[in-house]
């Protein structure tokens, strides 16, 4: 179940459990974890034990951290600069304005898979049509539906409709200088929110099926349950709902960027599944990080592109909305490459070095690679042969790629908070685009979840 929500005991997976304390501990931590929240989610005695393992935590890295120079960072396709701040600097200004998630951006997001569920369950304009006497469209439906909304029913962390809302109060901040709370987010840029989730849960959905994976956040996944060729409608009936409401919307020129979403996930899987053996290393390199952007960080850049459009943003705010999404989803997939190796199958929800046993070679895979050329032979052919994945798996752990990859992901995450420095004055919640970038640094490589 997500963060922001409860549910029965009884539907609770264990690794929900774990999940939602280890998420709900990262903000927690940061203060981005409302008062009203943190006693429900964590309780007392864990608030304690964290502050102070949190405490040395913060002791031991600034005995190691120095002074670093600003970075730069190119984007190779539209030949874009962004001027870094260093990790000093970032860290005094998150330790100055610990922001919390405000408060109407909570109860959006308690209302977002109920009104997603709905939307789910709605009856189409031809459910009443009888095909026979004793089969209907409604009996069909309905049957499709219950599959539909089953990964919603476990619930997520909503980490996409979290800074999709975010944004939008950002973006709405600029345009509407005397609007506040609530009305900063209109019923359009809730919709995106819904739609960025549903386009989510449809690619796991779809992913499931393509990986042949048999759990999902601790459950059967949908295709392990009601078998492949279901699963594949599933995800489809999923997508099409979500259509429904981004029509709804009624802005072509958003619904053309949200549409972008879908094209990517299908343009990124087709790379993940044809990779040419013949790539060199830096070409490989090049082709795993456009993937990753069609796959992951897409969705983020054009939900966040979308509702500043809708904000009526000029189109500057809009490119650094966009800008803002990827970065922060390269930097959310690169960390999830890396928990791959460094996290327990119970944390992930998932089979721990699941990656390399789909013959998939990720960032510390890549890095590796460059230190141990050997690792290239068991790219080329996918880590097939017997012991590949050991083998892969042993070099990797003993390797700088793990460091390498988590570096890459700050340098992303640097990226976007540098983006934001002219909204924070306006804009008192903004500041949370700016500290996010530490929530999935320490969700990345802290042991937080290991001590739960």
């Amino acid at each position: 179940m997500d963060i922001l929500k409860r549910c029965s005991g009884s539907t609770f997976c264990s690794y929900a459990k774990r999940f939602e304390k280890g998420f709900c501990s990262v903000l927690y931590v940061y203060g981005a974890l409302p008062q009203s929240l943190s006693g429900i989610t964590l309780g007392r005695s864990l608030c304690t034990a964290i502050d102070d393992k949190v405490n040395h935590h913060h002791q031991k890295k600034a005995l190691q951290r120095n002074v670093e120079q600003s970075k730069i960072v190119h984007h190779p396709q539209r030949n874009i600069s962004y001027s870094l701040p260093s990790v000093a600097e970032l860290d005094a200004a998150g330790k100055e304005t610990s922001p919390t998630i405000p408060e109407y951006i909570v109860k959006r997001l308690k209302n977002l898979q109920i009104d997603i569920i709905t939307s789910i369950l709605e009856h189409s304009q031809i459910s009443s049509q009888q095909i026979s006497s004793k089969t209907t469209v409604t009996n069909f439906s309905k049957n499709l539906q219950e599959m539909a909304k089953y990964y919603f029913d476990q619930g997520g962390k909503l980490f996409r409709p979290t800074i999709t809302l975010l944004m939008s109060d950002a973006c709405s901040q600029i345009t509407k200088p005397n609007y506040t709370g609530d009305d900063l987010i209109d019923l359009n840029q809730y919709r995106i929110a819904m739609v960025s989730e549903m386009i989510h849960t449809a690619s796991l959905v779809h992913d499931d099926v393509i990986d042949e994976s048999g759990t999902r956040r601790g459950a059967p996944t949908v295709n392990a349950r009601w078998g492949n060729r279901q699963a594949v409608l599933v995800g489809d009936f999923i997508l099409a709902r979500a259509t429904k409401v981004l029509c709804s919307i009624g802005e072509p020129p958003v619904i053309s960027t949200m549409a972008e979403i879908v094209e990517d996930l299908v343009q990124g899987e087709l790379m993940q599944l044809t990779l040419p053996p013949e790539l060199e290393p830096v070409q490989r390199f090049q082709h795993y990080m456009t993937k990753t952007f069609y796959k992951t960080a897409s969705l983020f850049a054009n939900s966040c592109k979308s509702v500043a459009m809708l904000a009526g943003c000029d189109e500057k705010v809009q490119k650094d909305a966009f800008e803002y999404g990827r970065h922060l989803g390269l930097a959310f997939q690169l960390v999830d490459d890396m928990l791959d190796y460094v996290a327990t199958s119970e944390v992930l929800g998932k089979p721990a070095a699941s990656d390399l046993k789909l013959g998939l070679a990720t960032c510390p895979v890549l890095y590796a690679a460059h230190d141990y050329p050997e690792l290239n032979q068991l790219i080329n052919r996918r880590f097939k042969n017997d012991g590949d994945v050991e083998k892969a798996l042993k070099i990797v752990i003993g390797s700088r790629g793990l460091e390498k990859t988590k570096e890459l992901a700050k340098e992303h995450c640097y990226a976007a908070a540098s983006l934001y420095p002219h909204y924070i004055v306006q804009c008192e919640y903004c500041r949370f685009l700016t500290f996010i970038f530490k929530i999935i640094s320490f969700h990345g490589y802290c042991t937080i979840y290991e001590s739960l």
